[in-house]
């Protein structure tokens, strides 16, 4: 395949347009439902979390096409069930903030990210997590001249198409309709840094439930906006990222009280509206805080980071019928391809019990080589009955 072939089948995948489904297989949408109901699915649904920019970049002198440059693409290239499109939507910063250059000596870049904290990166855009030197959020006086004119309630322009054209192009899908619900504490650490957040927890309780407040009612007020014209998603995902291998960097009883309260309002309108699952995106060990998702309408823990200690057998076990998407140990993809196929066996029971996706617990680093991620890949597709192809 060339990349003018491959930019035209990747073109129409991402699109709205209905998915190929071969004779005899169910729906991308019926898979999943399936999966998640802990019915018998035909197959279990091929995806994966993502890869990081130097490691497609280390693949293609390895074998990867130049032209699978960023992860969506690598996905399709990669032959995944193309199973879940999503509605572009803006539940945060609106508009961001511009990304400023401070200084620049050919190595790092002191730079206003887009949401105005000052850090450091590499000149040459190597993936690495900044050095934060400063953050913008210290109090509510800061919150209210820089960030609450960009959180303003605007469902027409945060929601980049129109949701009554939505629900008629949607109306009988056969994939996966996913809204965005934003995030609670973790952008909150975002804008504030971590010592902050953790100290306004009990020095500026007031200006946390007014964050929360703001957060909230934009996305809700988007939620209502694609419901009431007939868009009803089938999945809502939300990103939080707040936990270290020891544990979340906030207190459980401010999450599961505070973040939980503002996760419901969201929630309770895609739910009223006929919304059945939702997800979360934290890393880390986030046992402490599942109350404040599981209470409020998210009933989907990803991507489930083995080495914090969140396997998902010992997840599934200390929490019954749980739903779960990830947990493939992403370290074990450096080791040998026994060891690969034995932590893919390990999964095995887990999937057959239902309600479990399996994919790489988070992104894959650039230090896994291409032919351990394809033999990753073949393993798994062989274990669990997964016709699917690379594109080549």
């Amino acid at each position: 395949m060339d990349a003018k072939e491959f930019e035209e089948l990747y073109s129409r995948a991402i699109s709205y347009e209905n998915v190929e489904v071969p004779k005899g297989e169910m729906t991308p949408r019926e898979r999943f439902f399936a999966i998640m109901d802990g019915k018998k699915p035909d197959r279990i649904i091929d995806t994966e979390f993502g890869y990081w920019n130097d490691t497609l970049r280390r693949w293609h002198k390895e074998g990867l096409p130049a032209y699978v440059d960023n992860n969506s693409k690598a996905d399709f290239y990669f032959g995944f069930d193309v199973w879940q499109k999503h509605i572009p939507m803006n539940n945060l910063l609106f508009p961001s903030f511009p990304v400023e250059t401070i200084s620049d000596d050919g190595k790092h870049r002191v730079i206003y990210d887009s949401d105005h904290v000052k850090c450091e990166v590499f000149s040459d855009g190597a993936d690495t997590i900044p050095h934060y030197l400063e953050f913008p959020v210290k109090d509510a006086a800061t919150w209210r001249e820089l960030f609450k004119p960009r959180m303003k309630v605007d469902p027409l322009g945060r929601i980049k198409v129109d949701p009554a054209k939505l629900a008629a192009q949607v109306k009988d899908r056969n994939f996966v309709l996913v809204a965005n619900g934003g995030s609670t504490a973790g952008k909150i650490r975002d804008w504030m840094g971590f010592e902050d957040i953790a100290f306004a927890i009990y020095d500026q309780p007031e200006l946390l439930e007014e964050m929360l407040a703001d957060i909230s009612a934009v996305s809700s007020a988007n939620a209502r906006a694609l419901t009431e014209a007939g868009v009803v998603p089938d999945l809502v995902s939300w990103w939080e990222d707040i936990a270290f291998k020891t544990g979340p960097i906030v207190t459980p009883a401010f999450f599961n009280e505070k973040c939980g309260a503002a996760i419901r309002k969201v929630m309770d309108v895609y739910r009223a509206a006929g919304t059945k699952y939702s997800f979360v995106d934290c890393d880390g060990d986030f046992r402490r805080i599942m109350p404040g998702w599981l209470e409020n309408g998210v009933n989907i823990m990803f991507p489930l980071e083995v080495n914090a200690g969140i396997h998902p057998a010992d997840l599934r076990r200390d929490h019954a019928g749980i739903r779960m998407m990830g947990g493939v140990d992403k370290v074990v993809l450096m080791k040998s391809k026994a060891e690969i196929k034995a932590e893919l066996l390990k999964l095995k029971p887990l999937v057959e019990a239902g309600a479990y996706i399996p994919h790489v617990d988070h992104r894959v680093q650039a230090d896994i080589p291409y032919e351990n991620y394809l033999y990753y890949l073949e393993v798994k597709r062989d274990l669990f009955g997964i016709p699917n192809r690379i594109r080549a």
